[in-house]
């Protein structure tokens, strides 16, 4: 699976950098990512995705295009049709309130432009996507969740998870954690055999217990970073306690 990488700037001089940084990056390093777009129009990239079905895609988009719609309009339009999309903004305002656009679209990362670091911050967004995606060599010193889209393998650290729960799509699970998102075939009792680390609260949700942010006992609710949160049964509470 080649992930499919998209770039929107409404600067000419500013795509064309990008892009050849991606694209040298890309092949440097040979990672299994492939450039599908570079333009200055996020119709282009919106028309795209409503013609093709895609996952784990990656997305850089200037927050300040000039059109009837901002960056951050087209990102929730990119993650209301695929919420696996990791999403990268790129920004001349240092100033900007980030904190608000979090809770939108859950954005991967910021880039600033001009920034020192500008070249280097987009290098290491393209080689962290890569390792989470298809854990490169490097990543492999830790405990990871292992599972299966289509034909690959996928590798998560299993200290970035925060919970899975069982989907609405028959047979499916949906993992939430740092960063990223996913839904695999697969059973809960398996994982909770096979990853103790894991702690059932719910007979729909398996907990990483390390990542929990704070509990509304009152509500029975678990809530983790980035605004996620689970439920828990009554009969749960003591466990839940414990973990805390």
């Amino acid at each position: 699976m080649t992930i499919p990488v998209f770039l929107c700037d409404d600067n000419v001089t500013l795509l064309s950098y990008y892009k050849r940084i991606i694209e040298n990056s890309i092949i440097i390093n040979d990672y299994d990512m492939e450039l599908i777009m570079s333009t200055t129009d996020p119709a282009d990239i919106l028309l795209y995705l409503k013609k093709k079905q895609i996952t784990n895609s990656l997305f850089f988009l200037d927050i300040d295009l000039r059109y009837k719609t901002d960056g951050i309009e087209v990102a929730q339009t990119i993650r209301n049709k695929n919420e696996f999309a990791q999403i990268v903004f790129i920004t001349s305002h240092q100033e900007l309130a980030l904190e608000s656009i979090k809770h939108q679209v859950a954005p991967l990362d910021f880039i600033v432009k001009g920034d020192d670091d500008e070249k280097k911050q987009i290098e290491l967004i393209l080689k962290k996507n890569h390792q989470l995606t298809f854990n490169d060599q490097s990543s492999n010193v830790r405990r990871h969740l292992v599972f299966k889209l289509g034909s690959r393998e996928i590798r998560v650290d299993i200290n970035s998870v925060y919970f899975l729960e069982t989907s609405t799509t028959p047979h499916k699970i949906v993992l939430y954690g740092k960063n990223m998102m996913y839904e695999f075939y697969g059973k809960m009792n398996e994982i909770e055999h096979e990853y103790p680390e894991l702690i059932r609260v719910h007979k729909s949700f398996l907990i990483n217990p390390i990542q929990i942010n704070s509990v509304d006992f009152r509500n029975r609710i678990i809530c983790f970073p980035e605004e996620y949160s689970c439920t828990f049964p009554l009969v749960k509470m003591k466990l839940v306690k414990s973990l805390i």
